[in-house]
C-alpha cells in the first residue's frame, strides 16, 4: 500500500514537472482555439482614412476641375435631401476657404493621386485610423515625403474643421444604407457556398475578401488593395439590390476562371472579335484583356442571375455592358444543374449567340 502511494506521489511530480517546462516554454497545456476565418464579404461604411482624401478630391473636382459635371448632379440632390447634405457641403466648404487653402489644395492634387494616399494608408495598417493617427503617419512615412509640410498643414485643418464633421454627419446615413443591404439576406448567408451551389464548382483556395465601402459620392468609385484582399468604394445612388449584384460578380469571377482561363474558351472568345458592340466598347480604355472582357460580360451577367436566384430581386435590370443582360435572361429560362454545366451552358450560349 505505501509503495503504491509512492508511486501515485511520484506520478504527480512527474506531471507538475512537464506542465512547468510546458508553460516555461510560452506554450499551453491546452489546445489553443483556432483563429475565426475572415469573412469573405463585408460591406461598411466608409473609413475616414479612405474619406479624407477621397472627400478633398471631390470637393476640388466640383469646384474646379471637372465643374460642368459635378453642376449636372444638381438635379439629384434637389430630388434627394439625403444626398444634398453631400452635394451642398462640397461647394458650401470650398466658398468658404481662403485662397490659400485653394492654393495649397490645388497644389496637393497636382502632385499627388488621393488613391495613392489611400493605398498607403491601408497597406500599412492605418485603414481605421483616426485623423490624429493619420497626420503622425504622414509626418513619418516615406509616401508622403513630397511636400510633406504642406500636406500636414492642409490635412490637419481640413480634417479638424471641415472631412471629420461632415464625416460625422453622414455616417449615420450611410450606415442605414448597409443595413438595408444586409437586410435583403439572412443573417449569416454563406455567399461562397451560395454560388459554390449555384455553379455547381468548389473553391479549393479559401477565397479573398472583398470588402464594399458605401460613400456619398456618384461620380467615381475606387478599388484599394490589402494584401490579397480588395476594397472597393460604392456610390451613394447604387441602390441596395444594385450593390448585392456588385457583390455577386466580384465573387462570381474566380468561378469563371476555372474554365474562362482555358485554352479552348480563349479560342472561343477571339471569335466574338467580330462583335462590333463588344470591339467598340473594349475600346474605350476598358481595364481588361480581350478575355477578361468576355468574362467580365459573363461574371455580370450571372450576378445579375444571382440576383433573382436569390431572390434579392425579380427584375434581371438594364444590362451594364453588352451581352451580360442578354446572358442573365438565357441563365434564367434555361440553366439546369441537372442536365449541364456552367461550362457547357457558357459555351454553348456563345456560340449559338454568335453563330460559330
Amino acid at each position: 500500500m505505501k509503495n503504491k502511494i509512492i508511486n501515485v506521489l511520484r506520478f504527480c511530480a512527474y506531471l507538475l514537472v512537464v506542465a512547468v517546462m510546458v508553460l516555461s516554454s510560452g506554450c499551453s497545456l491546452w489546445p489553443a482555439k483556432e483563429n475565426a476565418p475572415a469573412k469573405p464579404l463585408v460591406i461598411k461604411v466608409e473609413d475616414f482614412s479612405v474619406f479624407l482624401f477621397e472627400s478633398s478630391e471631390e470637393i476640388y473636382r466640383a469646384n474646379v476641375k471637372d465643374q460642368a459635371m459635378w453642376a449636372g448632379l444638381r438635379e439629384k440632390a434637389i430630388g434627394d435631401t439625403e444626398y444634398a447634405v453631400h452635394y451642398n457641403w462640397l461647394y458650401d466648404s470650398y466658398s468658404g476657404w481662403d485662397e490659400h487653402r485653394r492654393a495649397q489644395l490645388k497644389a496637393i492634387l497636382t502632385e499627388y493621386d488621393p488613391q495613392y494616399m489611400t493605398e498607403c494608408l491601408i497597406q500599412n495598417g492605418k485603414q481605421g485610423a483616426g485623423l490624429d493617427e493619420i497626420i503622425k503617419f504622414i509626418r513619418e512615412e516615406r509616401c508622403f515625403r513630397n511636400q510633406r509640410d504642406l500636406l500636414l498643414d492642409f490635412y490637419s485643418w481640413y480634417g479638424a474643421n471641415y472631412a471629420l464633421p461632415h464625416y460625422e454627419q453622414v455616417k449615420p446615413l450611410l450606415q442605414r444604407k448597409v443595413d438595408k443591404t444586409m437586410s435583403l439576406v439572412e443573417k449569416d448567408f454563406d455567399i461562397v457556398g451560395f454560388i459554390e451551389k449555384e455553379t455547381g464548382i468548389r473553391r479549393k483556395k479559401k477565397p479573398q475578401t472583398v470588402e464594399l465601402q458605401l460613400n456619398m459620392r456618384i461620380i467615381g468609385m475606387s478599388v484599394y488593395s490589402r494584401k490579397k484582399d480588395i476594397i472597393n468604394t460604392i456610390q451613394w445612388n447604387r441602390t441596395p439590390e444594385k450593390i448585392w449584384a456588385a457583390v455577386f460578380n466580384e465573387f462570381s469571377g474566380p468561378f469563371y476562371q476555372t474554365f474562362t482561363d482555358s485554352w479552348s474558351f480563349k479560342y472561343l472568345a477571339r471569335k466574338l472579335k467580330k462583335d462590333e458592340k463588344l470591339a467598340a466598347r473594349f475600346k474605350e480604355d476598358i481595364p481588361y484583356t480581350w478575355e477578361g472582357w468576355i468574362e467580365e460580360n459573363l461574371a455580370e451577367g450571372f450576378a445579375r442571375y444571382l440576383n433573382v436566384r436569390k431572390g434579392i430581386t425579380r427584375d434581371l435590370g438594364e444590362g451594364s455592358y453588352v451581352i451580360d443582360r442578354e446572358y442573365a435572361r438565357a441563365l434564367t429560362n434555361g440553366f439546369d444543374l441537372q442536365k449541364t454545366s456552367l461550362k457547357e451552358f457558357t459555351v454553348n450560349f456563345l456560340k449559338k449567340t454568335y453563330d460559330i
